[in-house]
Protein backbone atom coordinates (compact mmCIF):
# COMPACT_ATOMS: atom_id res chain seq x y z
CA UNK A 1 0.00 0.00 0.00
CA UNK A 2 2.66 2.55 0.56
CA UNK A 3 4.56 1.87 -2.42
CA UNK A 4 1.57 2.10 -4.22
CA UNK A 5 0.71 5.48 -2.54
CA UNK A 6 4.52 6.82 -3.32
CA UNK A 7 4.05 5.85 -7.17
CA UNK A 8 0.85 7.64 -7.20
CA UNK A 9 2.01 10.99 -5.19
CA UNK A 10 5.26 11.38 -7.43
CA UNK A 11 3.55 12.28 -10.71
CA UNK A 12 1.65 14.93 -8.68
CA UNK A 13 5.11 16.39 -7.38
CA UNK A 14 6.72 16.19 -10.72
CA UNK A 15 4.03 18.20 -12.14
CA UNK A 16 4.52 20.78 -9.78
CA UNK A 17 7.96 21.43 -10.23
CA UNK A 18 6.85 21.90 -13.89
CA UNK A 19 3.93 24.65 -13.04
CA UNK A 20 6.85 26.31 -11.02
CA UNK A 21 9.96 26.30 -13.37
CA UNK A 22 7.08 27.95 -15.47
CA UNK A 23 5.99 30.86 -13.27
CA UNK A 24 9.88 31.37 -12.26
CA UNK A 25 10.12 31.92 -16.20
CA UNK A 26 7.84 33.76 -16.94
CA UNK A 27 8.44 36.37 -13.87
CA UNK A 28 12.16 36.17 -14.04
CA UNK A 29 13.87 38.31 -16.77
CA UNK A 30 16.28 35.01 -16.98
CA UNK A 31 15.44 33.00 -19.49
CA UNK A 32 17.26 29.17 -19.28
CA UNK A 33 17.74 27.66 -22.70
CA UNK A 34 19.80 24.60 -21.84
CA UNK A 35 23.22 25.91 -20.57
CA UNK A 36 22.60 29.30 -21.86
CA UNK A 37 21.13 32.30 -19.78
CA UNK A 38 19.36 35.14 -21.62
CA UNK A 39 19.80 38.56 -19.33
CA UNK A 40 17.99 41.64 -20.60
CA UNK A 41 19.28 44.77 -18.85
CA UNK A 42 18.13 48.56 -19.76
CA UNK A 43 19.96 50.63 -21.28
CA UNK A 44 21.52 53.59 -19.34
CA UNK A 45 20.23 57.25 -20.29
CA UNK A 46 23.96 58.00 -21.40
CA UNK A 47 23.43 55.37 -23.82
CA UNK A 48 19.79 55.81 -24.71
CA UNK A 49 21.15 59.51 -25.44
CA UNK A 50 23.97 58.22 -27.91
CA UNK A 51 21.13 56.33 -29.49
CA UNK A 52 19.27 59.46 -30.42
CA UNK A 53 19.38 60.52 -33.75
CA UNK A 54 19.70 64.29 -33.67
CA UNK A 55 19.95 65.28 -37.51
CA UNK A 56 21.93 67.89 -38.97
CA UNK A 57 19.03 68.72 -41.71
CA UNK A 58 20.82 71.70 -43.18
CA UNK A 59 18.64 72.63 -45.73
CA UNK A 60 16.00 73.32 -42.86
CA UNK A 61 18.78 75.53 -40.77
CA UNK A 62 19.24 77.54 -43.96
CA UNK A 63 15.50 77.77 -44.81
CA UNK A 64 15.42 79.13 -40.89
CA UNK A 65 18.26 81.59 -41.80
CA UNK A 66 16.20 82.67 -44.18
CA UNK A 67 13.10 83.24 -42.27
CA UNK A 68 14.85 85.48 -39.45
CA UNK A 69 16.65 87.35 -42.54
CA UNK A 70 13.35 88.21 -43.51
CA UNK A 71 12.19 89.10 -40.44
CA UNK A 72 15.39 91.50 -39.95
CA UNK A 73 14.53 93.26 -43.60
CA UNK A 74 11.10 93.92 -42.49
CA UNK A 75 11.69 94.95 -38.93
CA UNK A 76 14.28 98.15 -40.66
CA UNK A 77 11.76 98.98 -43.55
CA UNK A 78 9.24 99.19 -40.55
CA UNK A 79 11.50 101.81 -38.90
CA UNK A 80 12.27 103.54 -42.32
CA UNK A 81 8.76 104.42 -42.45
CA UNK A 82 8.12 105.23 -38.65
CA UNK A 83 10.48 107.51 -38.88
CA UNK A 84 8.72 109.23 -41.15
CA UNK A 85 5.44 108.87 -39.51
CA UNK A 86 7.09 110.34 -35.80
CA UNK A 87 6.49 114.15 -35.00
CA UNK A 88 10.01 115.73 -33.23
CA UNK A 89 8.57 118.42 -31.55
CA UNK A 90 6.19 116.36 -29.13
CA UNK A 91 7.46 115.85 -25.96
CA UNK A 92 8.66 112.74 -24.36
CA UNK A 93 5.76 111.39 -22.80
CA UNK A 94 5.51 110.87 -19.02
CA UNK A 95 7.75 107.84 -17.61
CA UNK A 96 7.78 107.11 -13.70
CA UNK A 97 11.86 105.47 -13.89
CA UNK A 98 13.14 107.97 -16.64
CA UNK A 99 11.44 111.37 -14.63
CA UNK A 100 13.71 109.83 -11.47
CA UNK A 101 16.94 108.20 -13.22
CA UNK A 102 19.86 110.50 -14.00
CA UNK A 103 20.74 110.92 -17.74
CA UNK A 104 23.60 109.73 -18.92
CA UNK A 105 24.91 110.34 -22.88
CA UNK A 106 27.33 107.39 -22.48
CA UNK A 107 25.34 105.24 -20.47
CA UNK A 108 23.65 103.64 -24.15
CA UNK A 109 27.07 103.14 -25.40
CA UNK A 110 28.08 100.74 -22.36
CA UNK A 111 24.63 99.11 -23.12
CA UNK A 112 25.70 98.17 -27.00
CA UNK A 113 28.99 97.09 -25.20
CA UNK A 114 27.36 94.78 -23.04
CA UNK A 115 24.88 93.61 -25.98
CA UNK A 116 27.81 92.62 -27.96
CA UNK A 117 29.39 90.49 -25.40
CA UNK A 118 26.42 88.59 -24.18
CA UNK A 119 26.09 87.96 -28.39
CA UNK A 120 29.66 86.95 -29.02
CA UNK A 121 28.90 84.79 -26.23
CA UNK A 122 26.00 82.93 -27.37
CA UNK A 123 27.47 82.58 -30.72
CA UNK A 124 30.50 80.43 -29.10
CA UNK A 125 27.64 78.32 -27.26
CA UNK A 126 26.08 77.91 -30.53
CA UNK A 127 28.61 77.49 -32.56
CA UNK A 128 30.53 75.09 -30.67
CA UNK A 129 27.82 72.77 -29.57
CA UNK A 130 27.77 68.77 -31.11
CA UNK A 131 24.37 69.84 -32.82
CA UNK A 132 24.48 73.65 -33.58
CA UNK A 133 22.52 72.99 -36.72
CA UNK A 134 19.33 72.21 -34.49
CA UNK A 135 20.55 75.26 -32.26
CA UNK A 136 20.18 77.16 -35.04
CA UNK A 137 17.49 76.39 -36.36
CA UNK A 138 15.39 77.22 -32.95
CA UNK A 139 17.03 80.63 -32.43
CA UNK A 140 16.48 81.72 -35.55
CA UNK A 141 12.44 80.95 -35.33
CA UNK A 142 12.43 82.47 -31.91
CA UNK A 143 14.30 85.92 -33.64
CA UNK A 144 12.62 85.32 -36.46
CA UNK A 145 9.63 85.74 -34.50
CA UNK A 146 10.35 88.59 -32.65
CA UNK A 147 11.64 90.59 -35.18
CA UNK A 148 8.07 90.16 -36.94
CA UNK A 149 6.64 91.67 -33.83
CA UNK A 150 8.44 94.53 -33.46
CA UNK A 151 7.88 95.40 -37.14
CA UNK A 152 4.13 95.55 -36.16
CA UNK A 153 4.23 96.96 -33.39
CA UNK A 154 6.54 99.81 -33.72
CA UNK A 155 4.62 100.96 -36.91
CA UNK A 156 1.03 101.15 -35.65
CA UNK A 157 1.67 102.99 -32.51
CA UNK A 158 4.33 106.09 -32.97
CA UNK A 159 5.85 107.09 -29.85
CA UNK A 160 7.75 110.89 -29.43
CA UNK A 161 11.17 110.33 -28.74
CA UNK A 162 12.43 109.33 -25.23
CA UNK A 163 15.10 111.23 -25.42
CA UNK A 164 14.97 114.66 -27.18
CA UNK A 165 18.55 114.80 -27.41
CA UNK A 166 19.34 111.85 -29.36
CA UNK A 167 20.37 112.67 -32.96
CA UNK A 168 17.72 111.68 -35.34
CA UNK A 169 17.94 111.81 -39.62
CA UNK A 170 16.13 114.85 -40.92
CA UNK A 171 12.98 113.86 -42.00
CA UNK A 172 11.83 113.84 -46.11
CA UNK A 173 9.42 116.69 -47.40
CA UNK A 174 7.93 113.89 -49.63
CA UNK A 175 6.46 110.04 -49.13
CA UNK A 176 9.48 107.97 -48.84
CA UNK A 177 9.68 106.09 -51.84
CA UNK A 178 10.48 102.20 -52.34
CA UNK A 179 14.21 102.92 -53.39
CA UNK A 180 14.77 105.50 -50.09
CA UNK A 181 13.22 102.65 -47.58
CA UNK A 182 15.81 99.94 -49.84
CA UNK A 183 18.41 102.56 -48.85
CA UNK A 184 17.86 103.23 -45.31
CA UNK A 185 17.49 99.01 -44.82
CA UNK A 186 20.80 98.53 -45.73
CA UNK A 187 22.56 101.40 -43.80
CA UNK A 188 20.88 100.05 -40.84
CA UNK A 189 21.68 96.53 -41.45
CA UNK A 190 25.42 97.23 -42.04
CA UNK A 191 25.20 98.82 -38.55
CA UNK A 192 23.87 95.39 -37.24
CA UNK A 193 21.14 97.83 -35.54
CA UNK A 194 22.94 99.45 -33.35
CA UNK A 195 23.47 103.12 -32.48
CA UNK A 196 27.52 102.79 -31.24
CA UNK A 197 28.45 102.81 -35.18
CA UNK A 198 26.74 105.43 -36.23
CA UNK A 199 24.14 104.02 -38.62
CA UNK A 200 21.12 103.77 -36.74
CA UNK A 201 20.05 107.42 -37.08
CA UNK A 202 16.32 106.52 -37.86
CA UNK A 203 13.82 106.88 -34.66
CA UNK A 204 10.85 105.79 -33.79
CA UNK A 205 11.50 101.84 -32.77
CA UNK A 206 10.18 102.38 -28.94
CA UNK A 207 7.66 99.60 -28.74
CA UNK A 208 8.90 96.87 -28.12
CA UNK A 209 12.78 97.53 -27.04
CA UNK A 210 15.16 95.67 -29.15
CA UNK A 211 17.99 96.00 -27.04
CA UNK A 212 16.05 94.53 -24.26
CA UNK A 213 14.80 91.45 -26.29
CA UNK A 214 18.86 90.56 -27.24
CA UNK A 215 20.16 90.90 -23.80
CA UNK A 216 17.48 88.66 -21.97
CA UNK A 217 17.51 86.14 -25.51
CA UNK A 218 20.93 85.70 -25.47
CA UNK A 219 21.06 84.93 -21.58
CA UNK A 220 18.37 82.25 -22.30
CA UNK A 221 20.51 80.49 -24.99
CA UNK A 222 23.37 80.51 -22.79
CA UNK A 223 21.58 79.17 -19.71
CA UNK A 224 19.47 76.41 -21.79
CA UNK A 225 22.06 75.09 -24.12
CA UNK A 226 25.11 75.16 -21.14
CA UNK A 227 25.48 71.81 -18.37
CA UNK A 228 24.72 73.04 -15.01
CA UNK A 229 28.73 72.71 -13.90
CA UNK A 230 30.84 75.25 -11.85
CA UNK A 231 32.36 77.55 -14.28
CA UNK A 232 28.72 77.30 -16.48
CA UNK A 233 26.97 77.98 -13.25
CA UNK A 234 29.67 81.02 -12.95
CA UNK A 235 28.62 82.15 -16.24
CA UNK A 236 24.92 82.02 -16.00
CA UNK A 237 25.23 84.52 -12.88
CA UNK A 238 27.38 86.58 -15.10
CA UNK A 239 25.15 86.87 -18.09
CA UNK A 240 22.37 87.92 -15.96
CA UNK A 241 24.08 90.68 -14.70
CA UNK A 242 25.23 91.44 -17.94
CA UNK A 243 21.58 91.88 -18.75
CA UNK A 244 20.41 93.33 -15.90
CA UNK A 245 22.91 96.04 -16.31
CA UNK A 246 22.58 96.52 -20.19
CA UNK A 247 18.85 96.84 -19.73
CA UNK A 248 19.76 99.34 -16.74
CA UNK A 249 21.73 101.52 -18.88
CA UNK A 250 19.14 101.71 -21.57
CA UNK A 251 16.97 103.04 -19.19
CA UNK A 252 19.81 105.54 -18.01
CA UNK A 253 20.59 106.96 -21.40
CA UNK A 254 16.36 107.10 -21.94
CA UNK A 255 16.70 104.98 -24.84
CA UNK A 256 13.30 103.72 -24.56
CA UNK A 257 10.12 104.27 -22.16
CA UNK A 258 9.99 101.62 -19.36
CA UNK A 259 7.21 100.22 -21.12
CA UNK A 260 9.25 99.24 -24.07
CA UNK A 261 11.41 96.93 -21.63
CA UNK A 262 8.40 95.46 -19.89
CA UNK A 263 6.95 94.59 -22.88
CA UNK A 264 10.21 93.04 -24.50
CA UNK A 265 10.84 91.17 -21.53
CA UNK A 266 7.37 89.44 -21.55
CA UNK A 267 7.09 88.98 -25.38
CA UNK A 268 10.73 87.67 -25.33
CA UNK A 269 10.41 84.92 -22.24
CA UNK A 270 7.12 83.59 -23.00
CA UNK A 271 7.72 83.08 -26.55
CA UNK A 272 10.44 81.63 -25.36
CA UNK A 273 8.83 79.00 -23.02
CA UNK A 274 6.17 78.40 -25.41
CA UNK A 275 8.54 77.76 -28.16
CA UNK A 276 10.57 75.25 -25.94
CA UNK A 277 7.39 73.59 -24.47
CA UNK A 278 6.23 72.65 -27.97
CA UNK A 279 9.53 70.81 -28.73
CA UNK A 280 9.74 69.50 -25.77
CA UNK A 281 6.62 67.69 -25.04
CA UNK A 282 4.89 65.21 -27.53
CA UNK A 283 1.67 66.41 -26.11
CA UNK A 284 1.81 69.73 -27.29
CA UNK A 285 2.95 68.47 -30.63
CA UNK A 286 -0.14 67.40 -31.90
CA UNK A 287 -3.56 68.54 -32.61
CA UNK A 288 -5.63 68.28 -29.58
CA UNK A 289 -8.93 69.93 -27.66
CA UNK A 290 -6.41 70.11 -24.89
CA UNK A 291 -3.01 71.51 -26.22
CA UNK A 292 -3.92 75.20 -26.65
CA UNK A 293 -0.40 76.24 -27.93
CA UNK A 294 -1.71 74.36 -31.20
CA UNK A 295 -3.92 77.64 -32.13
CA UNK A 296 -1.04 79.59 -32.33
CA UNK A 297 -0.31 80.65 -35.76
CA UNK A 298 3.49 79.73 -35.22
CA UNK A 299 2.59 76.22 -34.10
CA UNK A 300 2.81 74.39 -37.73
CA UNK A 301 6.10 76.25 -38.34
CA UNK A 302 7.93 75.31 -34.70
CA UNK A 303 6.80 71.69 -35.58
CA UNK A 304 8.27 71.56 -39.44
CA UNK A 305 11.06 72.25 -37.95
CA UNK A 306 11.73 69.80 -34.97
CA UNK A 307 9.75 66.89 -36.82
CA UNK A 308 12.79 64.76 -37.02
CA UNK A 309 14.48 65.37 -33.39
CA UNK A 310 13.69 62.72 -31.58
CA UNK A 311 14.74 63.42 -27.93
CA UNK A 312 15.92 66.42 -25.65
CA UNK A 313 19.66 67.78 -27.19
CA UNK A 314 21.90 67.15 -24.50
CA UNK A 315 24.99 69.66 -23.73
CA UNK A 316 27.84 68.03 -25.74
CA UNK A 317 30.57 70.35 -27.50
CA UNK A 318 33.35 70.14 -30.26
CA UNK A 319 35.05 72.04 -32.60
CA UNK A 320 33.03 73.13 -36.18
CA UNK A 321 35.97 71.39 -37.96
CA UNK A 322 35.58 67.60 -38.30
CA UNK A 323 38.88 66.86 -39.04
CA UNK A 324 40.36 68.11 -35.70
CA UNK A 325 39.95 66.78 -32.11
CA UNK A 326 36.66 67.20 -30.11
CA UNK A 327 36.46 68.16 -27.07
CA UNK A 328 35.21 65.85 -23.89
CA UNK A 329 31.56 65.55 -24.32
CA UNK A 330 29.85 67.19 -21.25
CA UNK A 331 26.11 65.90 -20.87
CA UNK A 332 23.68 67.74 -18.62
CA UNK A 333 22.10 64.42 -16.83
CA UNK A 334 19.99 66.63 -14.73
CA UNK A 335 19.40 70.43 -13.94
CA UNK A 336 19.00 71.55 -10.40
CA UNK A 337 17.32 74.81 -10.17
CA UNK A 338 19.54 78.09 -11.07
CA UNK A 339 18.49 81.36 -9.07
CA UNK A 340 19.93 83.51 -12.06
CA UNK A 341 17.36 81.03 -14.39
CA UNK A 342 13.79 83.08 -13.02
CA UNK A 343 14.62 85.82 -15.01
Amino acid sequence: MEENEFHQRQPLLADSEDLEEQNLSSTSPRVRNGSAIKIEMEMSSCERVENTKFPKERWKTCCAIIFVVINFILTTASLSITHELRNPSLPPLPDFALDHLPYHKWALDISEILIMIATIVAALVVVFHKHRCILIRRICVIVGLLYGYRAITMIVTVLPSANPEYHCDVQLNHTISTGEVVHRVLKIMSGFGLSINGQHVYCGDFIFSGHTMILILCYLIIVEYTPVSSWCWLLHWLLWLVAITGVLMLMVSRGHYTIDVIIAYFVTTRLWFMHNAIIANRHFQQRSSTNHLGRLWWWRLAIWFEENVKGPVPAQFEFPNPWSFSFNSVTSKSRTRDPARDI
